[in-house]
């Protein structure tokens, strides 16, 4: 006895298993329309799933992959985003990990900060030109140091908002005071009512302008030699060595000038071909010739520090 007859796969019609004996080779001629129109439909659609599954396919891999190049460009900005970040903070600290200068800042600079400078550093971040500002653990050193040496009649050359300058005004005592230059009064106007509001405006002689010119008349005077305690200095660093042949005659033996910015951004230690901003590369030579000239300087002690970024103080021996 030969097979049993099969349904085919549509269960439309019993049909002789076509390997078995029971074969029949013409029954192909006897295919009933319904199932010649289901062998015909069938295999279409099969070939149209295909190619949908196929596209659906194709879609999800092109998905991916614009996912993956768009993580990558977002990857790739945010390490950008990151290295410019550290290289603003970079400015104002030379610590090679940005958490390691945040945790100085959180643990040790802004719990002790007083308000006045916390109130003048959040105003001042919203200027423009806010890269020009004293670090906070910069303001935060000199105030100490100015407390140390007992700092009474002090200069500062180079004032933008104010808040280096805040940070001597409320260090030294009530009589003291300080000669305060800048060619921009209304960057000093900006952080004028802080100051006020600190009560320490009157500590302070503010002359807007250049700074040679009244060094020149100062230095004229011989009882303005060694009158000052401490001077600090951040302003045009091209003009940084005329300021040392004048303030050295003019700071008090035993007494400090701070330069600040002596290391400018780790620029003095980038090969010639560093790729460095505009003005980092313009005024890194003039640094470098002040370095120079500081070092071998017998009226002075000198001790470079890596606070902010970078200030030099020089002690006058003689």
């Amino acid at each position: 006895m030969g097979p049993s007859p099969t349904f085919d796969q549509f269960g439309t019609s019993p049909t002789p298993d076509r390997g078995g004996k029971g074969s029949n080779p013409d029954f192909r001629l006897h295919i009933t329309p319904l199932h010649f129109f289901f062998q015909l439909r069938f295999p279409i659609q099969r070939k149209l799933k295909l190619a949908q599954v196929h596209k659906q396919r194709k879609a999800k891999r092109k998905k991916l992959f614009i996912s993956r190049v768009l993580a990558m460009a977002t990857n790739t900005q945010d390490q950008q985003s990151q290295a410019g970040r550290h290289q603003e903070v970079g400015h104002k600290s030379l610590l090679q990990s940005d958490a390691l200068y945040q945790y100085i800042l959180k643990t040790s600079v802004y719990p002790r900060e007083p308000e006045p400078m916390k109130e003048l550093r959040e105003l001042t971040a919203k200027h423009p030109w806010n890269l020009m500002t004293t670090s906070a653990d910069e303001g935060q050193f000199l105030n100490m140091l100015l407390k140390l040496i007992n700092a009474k009649n002090t200069m500062e050359i180079g004032v933008y908002t104010g808040y280096s300058l805040l940070a001597t005004a409320l260090a030294i005592p009530d009589d003291g005071k300080i000669l305060a230059m800048d060619v921009n009064r209304e960057n000093y106007e900006l952080g004028l009512p802080v100051i006020q509001k600190a009560g320490v405006a009157h500590k302070i002689d503010f002359k807007e302008g250049p700074a040679l010119p009244v060094l020149d008349q100062l230095v004229e005077d011989e009882k303005n030699h060694g009158s000052f305690d401490f001077i600090f200095v951040d302003a045009d660093k091209d003009n940084y060595l005329n300021y040392h042949k004048r303030l050295i005659e003019l700071v008090k033996v035993g007494g400090l000038i701070g330069y600040d910015n002596t290391l400018w951004n780790g620029s003095v230690v980038a090969p010639p071909d560093a790729p460095l901003r505009k003005y980092v590369r313009y005024y890194r030579d003039f640094v470098m010739e002040l370095n120079k000239a500081l070092a071998v300087d017998p009226r002075i002690e000198i001790c470079m520090l890596p606070v902010g970024d970078g200030i030099t103080l020089c002690r006058r021996v003689k």
